[in-house]
């Protein structure tokens, strides 16, 4: 819708990636923040100082550096164009280094290109609907995520590859859709609390399998039976995430 606000577009995306996922919905998605943010390289923020406004910042910083907006740029390279340096402060190198420096701001709540209804995100280009999220480029329906490149309905996850589709607290995608809780999945589809697949489907609580079908704990089964436990894990999954609003993590489990 025209007036939508970024947070109530991302709320409804992630109402249906959950009912996809685990079968239902489970709530709005600010009561999943910590859980979401859980393993993802953070976004920080800081003041403007320009605007004094608050800004969504990527990276390691010096302390003490100054930052603005990045549609502050304009306005900021206009002020410092016409400030000139006093004959006090070009007399040696170390006055012109303490000078220049006073001026030195960085970018931060960059959002570029054909990009719109971004809110509390940083170096964003091309991309639609992103919220508390950083690194994005040509996708859709984004938030508590850390690089994701040509994906859409993305929820806390890290590097997310080219063409991934519907995926909660996944790490290292490329070409997948439907995840959940996974690591290193490529060109798979309806995996949960899995690590290390490849051109797998229906694959739960599997490890290092390539081009399987129906597995949970690497035991293939027939697909009425399959069908008929992932439903019940599904209600397990959701009834704790909406109780507890957290869940132990793939990262959790492959790291221990």
């Amino acid at each position: 819708m025209p007036n939508e606000t970024p947070l109530a577009g991302i709320n409804k995306a992630w109402e249906s990636t959950c009912k996809i996922m685990l079968g239902r919905p489970i709530g709005s998605i600010d009561k999943y923040d910590s859980y979401l943010q859980k393993f993802v390289t953070p976004a920080s923020s800081a003041v403007s100082y320009l605007s004094k406004n608050p800004i969504t910042i990527s990276g390691d910083y010096a302390k003490g550096a100054k930052f603005i907006a990045g549609d502050e740029a304009q306005a900021y390279f206009g002020s410092t164009a016409n400030q000139k340096l006093d004959i006090n402060s070009i007399k040696d190198f170390d006055s012109i280094i303490d000078a220049v420096r006073e001026r030195i701001c960085y970018s931060g709540s960059d959002v570029l290109g054909n990009s719109s209804n971004v809110h509390s995100s940083n170096r964003v280009v091309d991309s639609n609907y992103i919220y508390k999220a950083h690194d994005v480029f040509y996708s859709k329906y984004i938030s508590h995520t850390y690089l994701s490149k040509y994906s859409e309905y993305i929820f806390g996850c890290e590097s997310v590859g080219k063409n991934t589709h519907f995926a909660i607290k996944a790490f290292e995608t490329y070409e997948d859709s439907r995840l959940f809780e996974c690591v290193r999945v490529y060109m798979s589809s309806d995996c949960l609390f899995s690590a290390n697949l490849e051109n797998c489907t229906n694959c739960l609580f599997s490890f290092n399998l390539r081009s399987k079908r129906n597995c949970i704990g690497n035991l293939e089964l027939a697909p009425s039976k399959f069908t008929q436990l992932k439903a019940k894990l599904q209600e397990d999954i959701s009834s704790t995430l909406e109780a507890k609003r957290t869940i132990p993590s793939i990262v959790e489990i492959i790291g221990d």
